[in-house]
């Protein structure tokens, strides 16, 4: 290899404002078709007949998915997945097996 090559992590083309633009054109574009499934959807829930038992899941999923944030922000410089082998090896433990 020679002295006027740069190394191949050097070469990589810098993002251009056009490049930044269509990433932003697609992201929004699969926003925007999200939001209209989305809406979709929401047009057909009154109709339910389970419309208790699903309103009930999904307040149960928010909460759980809430739990998991507020544990992700307060964890800082902890390592999530030492936390969560941790966790499960705990469990195990109080459980009454032995350990792997």
């Amino acid at each position: 290899m020679s002295q006027d090559t740069p190394p191949a992590e050097d070469r990589t083309p810098p993002m251009t404002l056009e490049l930044l633009t269509l990433l932003a054109a697609g992201i929004a574009d699969l926003a925007l078709d999200q939001l209209g499934r989305s809406a979709d959807r929401a047009q057909d829930v009154p109709r339910r007949s389970d419309l208790r038992d699903l309103l009930t899941d999904g307040v149960v999923e928010l909460r759980k998915r809430g739990e998991l944030a507020t544990r992700r922000a307060a964890a800082g410089a902890e390592n999530h997945l030492e936390t969560v082998a941790r966790r499960a090896a705990e469990r195990v433990a109080s459980e009454g097996h032995p350990r792997a």
